[in-house]
């Protein structure tokens, strides 16, 4: 490794590594939040629901899609209570993917029209618009945290490791074992 190398990455904040995570967490929660935000503005109203379990539940639905806009933004702008709605988000949804299951297994169409019947084809739609959002919802989570979390510093590891100390790791247990390690001198600058 070069000088010009090492004093190129020094010059870098520690945060922007992460930069591409975040974006990636950014990106999937607008897909996210525009097909919540269609459902919520187009569909919903027209569903088998009361009215006035519809005024209560469109509002709701509204904040739910606009907060994951706002997640975005505080994901771009590495804003650490982005992630906690982001977590947040992805707990809300998945717990509404798992209700809408549930209504689907019991024999009603959630987002079906008042008095239609709900064809096998239209079932299949909606389990698959409920697994492609659970799956946004993950991967937002995942990313976010991914995202945010301080990145690792190798230096101090080998700075206060000795030099004839070697790190053991095995997938079941990690141990630190001091075995002499042959030809190597410790460094004397």
């Amino acid at each position: 490794m070069s000088l010009a190398t090492s004093a190129s990455t020094a010059a870098v904040p520690a945060h922007a590594l992460r930069r591409g995570t975040r974006g990636f967490a950014a990106v999937v929660l607008l897909l996210g939040g525009m097909i919540v935000s269609a459902v919520t503005l187009f569909v919903l109203p027209s569903t088998a629901l009361a009215a006035g379990v519809l005024t209560i539940v469109i509002p709701l639905a509204i904040v739910f899609s606009a907060a994951h806009f706002v997640a975005m933004y505080g994901l771009i702008r590495r804003r650490a209570w982005s992630v906690v709605l982001t977590l947040y988000l992805a707990a809300i949804g998945l717990g509404l993917v798992a209700f809408a299951c549930l209504l689907l297994v019991t024999g009603l169409d959630p987002l079906g029209r008042p008095g239609a019947e709900s064809p096998l084809e239209s079932r299949v739609q909606i389990v698959g618009l409920l697994a492609w959002l659970a799956g946004t919802w993950i991967v937002a989570a995942r990313f976010a945290v991914r995202g945010m979390a301080a990145p690792l510093r190798r230096t101090e590891l080998a700075e206060t490791a000795h030099p004839t100390r070697v790190m053991a790791a095995h997938r079941l247990v990690i141990a630190d074992a001091t075995r002499p390690r042959s030809g190597l001198q410790a460094h004397s600058a």
